[in-house]
């Protein structure tokens, strides 16, 4: 599409020089017969214009059928391909049809041999239209289909820059035929040249314009889905479907916002500016505060008319406003607001509405992506992160020391005699024990620590920019919150053992790092339990027949820090 949109714009710039060569013949002739030359020019300015002109449209809408046919038949997403289908069929392939009328209507006492090239044109778009309907029946990627539809149209792309040649032809030849019959002073012959030049001049500049204005909107488009295709994350979708739409439409604010299902809450996942009324309206707003949201349909409101029902999200919104809601089969998971002083057309209307629901899919599933993720991170009874997460923060958070110098600590938590609670009252109590424990960990930590369950009754605790005494202070706070766990109606007495070890106090490495903080920890266990043990260079071995090791793992003796 956008190389047969600058053959034609280059086109456009040719006819507008011969044009200006037309017009000095026409100024030539006009000393020697005004009627000839009067005839002449509406012959080149009004005949040939008008041909090019409805060429290149045609060119303009028979491109953007074939892009969204080709991408109808390799997209996976069913609804995309349907949205598709539906924009090709109601929209793109009745206004080439109507357009291709057009072109034959101004043909149609042309030459039997330039007549047969426009009815062949015809037939060969005839082919292609016949390849499309393919899309209404077929489910999933067809790219054995999107060839033959590439091979089809490859014909048909070629012939009508054919004809665009021949209409640029054609105004050559008449503007040969108007500067043949100059014979006039040199005055009005350098006179009428510089008067057509300027004019062709500002034909060309206003034509390539308003070829640009109209082409633009499909470039930003497609630029806009492949930009979305390899989107890292939903963040970074928001703030791309932002950016589009604040380009696309100047002086426009955008706000992208989501529901949050479980919190019940309307939030700004794109950064609002300093002072936005949206900072105050979407402060513990709901879902059902945005008309948008709440309709599933496109909500418009302004300062002099807030309608029959004032959205109260939108309401401190400066000039106009229109939010589009964000659907995915017919869930609706957020909006998108704009907001500028003057008011969107119709036209606008249309444009915002085919970006959001361009983006709208890709966000659903880059979400779910995202939650798929945190699940598979996250331990289901306690809440907290599950034994791959403790590992890969671990070494994140090793590295990041090393590379700063700041210190970490490392804190091992097993719960005491967690098998006998087991046993004596069930495993559905030592489950809401666990469950407790981590509800624990969430409350005492601080922002930036981590929590995670290593398997079975035991912790790993992770203290960033933290030394060992520090550490220490914390893990005690921790051994305090586990023995106050309590749950109604059950005898329960839950202790724990903690041990501790620091990077770059007593190790230089993870490993030996997480072999020390064992090692603290077992020597808690062997000291009577219920305690806090730190790492220290000297820290006599256990054996298997002093400790039942929890989660297989065999003791380890502390071996000299260094």
């Amino acid at each position: 599409m956008r190389s047969l949109s600058q053959r034609a714009t280059v086109a456009l710039v040719c006819l507008c020089v011969f044009f200006a060569l037309a017009v000095t013949g026409v100024g030539v002739v006009g000393i020697v017969g005004v009627r000839s030359a009067t005839d002449t020019g509406k012959l080149i300015a009004g005949d040939e214009v008008v041909t090019f002109a409805a060429t290149a449209q045609i060119a303009r809408s028979m491109d953007a059928a074939y892009a969204v046919g080709e991408e109808a038949l390799l997209t996976g997403n069913p609804a995309r391909r349907s949205q598709l289908a539906r924009e090709l069929y109601t929209q793109l392939v009745p206004a080439v049809d109507g357009e291709l009328s057009i072109l034959q209507q101004l043909h149609a006492h042309d030459p039997a041999a330039e007549w047969k090239n426009v009815a062949l044109f015809a037939t060969r778009w005839a082919a292609v239209r016949g390849l499309m309907v393919s899309i209404l029946v077929v489910s999933g990627p067809q790219p054995g289909l999107a060839t033959s539809l590439q091979t089809a149209y490859q014909p048909v792309s070629d012939q009508l820059a054919g004809l665009l040649t021949t209409e640029e032809g054609g105004a050559q030849v008449g503007a040969s035929q108007a500067g043949s019959k100059g014979a006039a002073t040199v005055w009005l012959i350098v006179a009428t040249i510089v008067v057509g030049q300027v004019a062709a001049a500002g034909l060309a500049l206003a034509g390539s314009r308003r070829m640009r204005r109209a082409v633009e909107p499909q470039q930003d488009r497609i630029e806009f889905t492949e930009a979305l295709q390899i989107a890292n994350d939903e963040q970074e979708a928001h703030q791309l479907l932002r950016r589009h739409l604040e380009r696309s439409f100047p002086g426009t604010a955008a706000a992208v916002l989501s529901r949050n299902n479980s919190a019940d809450r309307l939030e700004a996942v794109t950064p609002l500016p300093e002072g936005s009324p949206l900072l105050s309206s979407l402060s513990n707003a709901e879902p059902r505060s945005c008309l948008a949201v709440r309709s599933g349909r496109t909500h418009h409101q302004s300062e002099r008319d807030p309608g029959l029902i004032a959205c109260p999200v939108c309401a401190g919104c400066s000039g106009h406003s229109t939010c589009t809601a964000l659907t995915v089969g017919g869930e609706v998971i957020g909006s998108v607001l704009l907001s500028r002083p003057a008011p969107y057309n119709r036209v606008e209307d249309q444009r915002i509405q085919e970006s959001v629901d361009q983006a709208a899919p890709v966000l659903a599933n880059l979400r779910n992506l995202a939650i798929a993720e945190i699940r598979a991170a996250t331990d289901s009874l306690t809440g907290l992160p599950n034994q791959r997460a403790v590992t890969d923060t671990l070494k994140r958070m090793f590295a990041q020391a090393t590379r700063t110098g700041g210190p970490l600590s490392l804190v091992v938590l097993d719960l005491d005699h967690f098998k006998a609670i087991n046993d004596r009252l069930g495993h559905p109590v030592g489950d809401q024990a666990l469950a407790n424990v981590g509800a624990v960990l969430r409350s005492v930590l601080r922002v930036g620590d981590f929590a995670g369950r290593n398997g079975g009754e035991e912790f790993a605790l992770l203290f960033p920019a933290t030394d060992v005494a520090a550490a220490q202070a914390i893990a005690e706070r921790v051994r305090a919150g586990v023995a106050d766990i309590t749950i109604p109606g059950v005898d329960l007495s839950l202790t724990a053992s903690l041990g501790i070890a620091g990077y770059p106090d007593h190790a230089g490495d993870v490993d030996k790092l997480e072999r020390l903080a064992d090692a603290a920890l077992y020597l808690a266990k062997r000291s009577g339990r219920d305690r806090t043990e730190i790492a220290t260079s000297i820290i006599e071995p256990v054996t298997a027949s002093e400790l039942v090791p929890t989660n297989g793992r065999r003791p380890v003796e502390v071996q000299p820090a260094g």
